[in-house]
């Protein structure tokens, strides 16, 4: 499907998505490769090359490839953690990449560069970061945008979750866990098999455009979406929250969706079920 010979594959980031991607990948044929800062010979899951991106001296020998996949996350919750992987790692890898070879970069960001909103946000929506992480990536979106002009493809997921994302069950089974339940709080989802395909097929697609978000097709209140997980589960609902502000936002799919993909999880609380259900 691509525009040009896919002839390699980097990816930045070797976490789920990219052990996932290079799975559903590997008919292609190609070079595949992730970097890891400390390669383990027991996870020989992915083809590794050992780099750090925070170490330009680590990068240095790098393939000449012509994509990539940036889904490297910050090793903590922090200004300076953010700064490491979408300023620093970001700069380090683009002065290290062959960019003449180079035909895509697909950078995974996240909706949180919006602020909330009563109407449905899209891509045409202005960001409004309201914390630190959100402002890190919309500078790392501009950032590459100033760097590879259109090679570079953003993807904004929402949450995402999956079997090996259960932090919300440890939230949902802890005394007194409170959650907003005035209306205008929204939970915006998206299954980790559905992020796969959306990389994949940015990747690979001829003529994408410049920016997605991606999140299916079920926003639901968040009161709604972990009442109904705790009495799934036969466990005490959370306490509500009757005088939290609206700070939510509903997020469309729409231009995901004209692109090719489609769900295979579009409603949440499905998704959600079936993880549970095979605990």
């Amino acid at each position: 499907m691509s525009a040009q010979p896919l002839t390699g594959i980097l990816y930045a980031g070797a976490g789920d998505i990219a052990k996932r991607c290079y799975q559903q990948l590997k008919h292609l044929a190609v070079p595949q490769w992730a970097l890891r800062r400390n390669p383990n010979p027991a996870e020989a899951d992915i083809p590794s090359i050992q780099a750090d991106l925070t170490q330009a001296d680590s990068l240095q020998q790098l393939p000449v490839c012509s994509h990539v996949l940036y889904t490297a996350t910050p090793s903590e919750r922090s200004e300076a953690g953010y700064a490491a992987v979408y300023e620093t790692g970001l700069n380090n890898l683009l002065n290290a990449l062959d960019l003449t070879a180079l035909q895509r970069f697909v950078f995974v960001s996240s909706t949180a560069v919006y602020g909330a909103s009563e109407s449905w946000i899209d891509e045409r929506s202005p960001t409004a970061p309201a914390q630190f992480n959100g402002i890190a990536l919309v500078k790392a979106e501009q950032l590459l945008r100033e760097r590879l002009g259109d090679k570079l493809v953003v993807i904004r997921f929402s949450g995402i979750y999956g079997p090996e994302r259960l932090q919300w069950l440890q939230r949902l089974r802890k005394p007194g866990w409170v959650v907003p339940s005035s209306p205008g709080n929204w939970a915006n989802r998206i299954h980790i098999d559905d992020v796969v395909q959306a990389c994949s097929l940015l990747l690979q697609h001829p003529h994408p455009e410049a920016l997605y978000v991606g999140t299916d097709d079920t926003p639901l209140e968040q009161i709604d979406l972990y009442t109904s997980l705790a009495e799934y589960l036969g466990i005490t609902p959370p306490q509500r929250d009757d005088q939290a502000p609206a700070q939510g936002k509903r997020f469309s799919n729409q231009r995901l969706k004209q692109l090719g993909w489609t769900p295979k999880w579009p409603d949440t609380l499905a998704g959600y079920q079936a993880i549970l259900s095979a605990l």
